[in-house]
């Protein structure tokens, strides 16, 4: 009989060792495979550890919930523990995890906004991304330029009642996931200055630019040529069309321009649209619309600046994305029929 006792003792104790090595491997040594895939948990406001625990053994961070709770009591950190987003990894120890876990880092969101963009279609993009942020919210703060005080060397050229349409540069950005529209809409104009910093492109304190344009003027340009063609070649070829025609007082003839009015995205615009009244149609008023028509890339900006001549003076783009240029308008109307029929 106490053979029997002792050799239950005997297991006990073997069990007891190898159950405190495995604890104390998992809390201390355990380390995750060079390779090993991240893995994004969102814990929620109030939850227990016996609720972090399961989120952690479900996605496989922790074998243990067990020895992840006595770790945690151990060294009192289960008041500690954060709600937030982690990214963590499968075979991390318990002191890599709650050392993680106390210290919360706010979750962030990646966007990319594209070249060609409107302000509205920008607006509908954080929306979807930002729950805190509605398409009113964003619609506001876009309307009032002058609120933005900071960034008044680059914004003051824009005339009254405009809003920031073309002012807010298309790039991928990471924001904060409780971040305002504010904050959201003034990161994109520093932005802007920036990568126009980084191009060499000085937009002087008065805000005229060496070609004799406006700021303003080039950025609303530019936004048509982005919402034309699309390689960086056709845009200055383009923009050296557009800036021809104004020069010898042609109507721009912009399809970009009626689609910003009706809101349609058609590749040539029908008569009915053509003669839509507004300011925005240059089909119906001469020379530049008000201000841009989306928030070109440094492509079209560039474009702008440093357009290529040429005796063209219409282009047109085929369902293959071929840009085909013409130097008179019987020339314009047989491509029409040659390569849009």
């Amino acid at each position: 009989m106490l053979r029997i006792i002792g050799i239950v003792i005997g297991i006990g104790i073997l069990v007891g060792i190898v159950l405190s090595g495995s604890y104390v491997w998992d809390s201390y040594f355990l380390s995750p495979d060079r390779n090993a895939s991240e893995v994004r948990i969102e814990i929620p406001d109030g939850s227990s550890l016996d609720s972090i625990s399961k989120l952690l053994k479900e996605q496989d961070v922790i074998s243990s919930r067990f020895f992840f709770k006595i770790y945690s009591k151990f060294t009192n950190a289960q008041s500690s523990l954060q709600a937030g987003v982690f990214v963590l990894k499968p075979k991390m120890s318990f002191r890599t995890i709650v050392a993680a876990l106390t210290n919360a880092q706010a979750q962030e969101i990646q966007i990319t906004i594209p070249e060609g963009f409107t302000l509205q279609q920008t607006g509908q993009e954080i929306a979807k991304n930002f729950l805190q942020i509605s398409v009113a919210d964003w619609d506001s703060v876009n309307g009032s330029p002058s609120d933005f005080t900071e960034q008044q060397d680059i914004l003051s050229g824009i005339p009254s009642g405009q809003g920031l349409e073309g002012y807010l540069f298309p790039d991928t950005y990471r924001f904060r996931k409780d971040a305002d529209a504010k904050t959201i809409a003034e990161t994109m104009i520093i932005t802007l200055k920036r990568r126009l910093a980084e191009n060499n492109i000085i937009v002087p304190d008065h805000l005229m630019m060496q070609n004799g344009m406006t700021f303003h003027q080039v950025l609303t340009l530019a936004s048509i040529v982005e919402r034309e063609v699309r390689s960086k070649e056709d845009m200055a070829h383009v923009a050296g069309i557009f800036l021809t025609r104004l020069k010898i007082g042609m109507a721009l003839q912009a399809d970009s321009t009626v689609n910003f009015v009706t809101g349609k995205q058609e590749a040539s615009v029908s008569i009915t649209d053509s003669k839509v009244d507004s300011p925005y149609n240059t089909y119906k008023f001469l020379g530049l619309p008000p201000g841009p028509i989306s928030n070109p890339g440094m492509n079209a900006i560039q474009a702008v600046l440093n357009p290529v001549a040429s005796n063209d003076l219409y282009f047109l783009t085929t369902p293959a994305g071929q840009v085909i240029y013409s130097k008179t308008f019987d020339d314009h109307v047989a491509n029409k029929y040659k390569y849009l029929k």
